[in-house]
């Protein structure tokens, strides 16, 4: 198991030591002067000039650059925007939480429609519910996540006006910002309007959740399902049923734990589509995330904030992704060897 870290660890380090390089990397070049891609900072005196070439070691090798480039990183210095003049260090922690709880929403809705609508078409397999959940996940796999937004907001939002459009929650409600977490900053402040802006707060939730869910749900029921079907061939399932056990208790004496050892890597996967399509998603309905952080900084063609914003995001998937690696073989001998 030892051995088995190590190398996790090393794939770890290897990668994020590849992203740093190319966040490195993009300082130079994209247009424009290195120390302006790296400061943050478009007007200054010659004398500022000068200290920051200093500062970020530019005036050296690229070795000593980068790795003055990773002290900075290291001490939580990314930079400074070039529209808003902020750190972008504040700028990531005012927008990453809305990211994480859109994702984390999606995630918990996929886990708990995917896995066990997988698990029920797998143990009837070949049967009219089987062929029904599977064709439906292929052709949720096949919808466009983009075209799906505009959809369920032409239907749900526009249609039959049952939900909002775009946004966390309505202007009317000022919420005193805590953590991030709207529902809990909501739970947790001492306005009289609390529940009125809860409901308000869940109702923005549902459709981009909904959407954003979607591929994850479809890609997690078809690998419980393939799982579960094969489960139910194997030698120690067919000599369980001549013991005379009902299909519902081999389910739950034997498949579904041997099915979620598989199923774990796929939560990962899962995790990784999902930080890839919240941008997507952010920008249909106007989610003030990451995605919509980022794709605002390209239109402005905001450098640092583009380098920044794309090497923790890449290495905050990368770190997710292990780890669950990590945790899949803690609990399954067999991933181990």
């Amino acid at each position: 198991m030892i051995y088995y870290l190590l190398r996790r660890l090393n794939l770890l380090i290897s990668t994020l030591f590849i992203l740093s390089i190319i966040a490195f990397s993009l300082g130079h070049l994209f247009p424009g002067d290195p120390v302006q891609n790296f400061s943050g900072l478009r007007e200054f005196d010659y004398n500022q000039y000068t200290d920051l070439q200093e500062k970020y070691q530019l005036n050296q090798g690229y070795i000593s650059q980068y790795f003055t480039y990773i002290s900075h990183i290291l001490q939580g210095d990314l930079g400074v925007s070039f529209n808003s003049k902020a750190p972008i260090t504040k700028e990531l922690a005012q927008v990453a939480p809305a990211s994480l709880e859109l994702s984390i929403y999606a995630l918990l809705l996929a886990l708990l429609i995917g896995i066990p609508l997988g698990f029920w078409a797998g143990m009837r397999h070949q049967k009219l519910s089987d062929y029904t959940l599977y064709s439906l996940s292929v052709v949720g796999n096949s919808i466009p996540i983009f075209w799906l937004g505009l959809m369920v907001i032409l239907f749900f939002a526009l249609t039959l006006n049952w939900l909002p459009m775009s946004g966390r929650i309505n202007l009317l409600y000022e919420i005193p910002e805590v953590s991030g977490f709207i529902l809990y900053d909501i739970l947790k402040s001492d306005v009289s309007y609390k529940y009125l802006a809860l409901q308000d707060a869940l109702r923005h939730l549902i459709l981009p959740t909904i959407t954003l869910a979607m591929v994850p749900i479809t890609l997690l029921l078809t690998t419980t399902r393939n799982t579960v079907i094969q489960i139910m061939q194997t030698s120690y399932i067919k000599a369980a049923q001549t013991k005379g056990l009902s299909v519902w208790q081999l389910a739950k004496r034997h498949v579904f734990r041997n099915t979620m050892l598989s199923v774990i890597p796929q939560i990962a996967m899962a995790f990784n589509v999902l930080m890839t399509s919240v941008m997507i998603t952010e920008i249909i309905f106007s989610w003030p995330g990451v995605g919509s952080w980022l794709i605002e900084a390209i239109y402005q063609r905001d450098y640092p904030v583009i380098k920044a914003g794309l090497l923790v995001v890449s290495s905050f998937i990368v770190v997710i992704h292990v780890s669950i690696d990590v945790l899949h073989a803690l609990t399954n001998p067999l991933y181990r060897r």
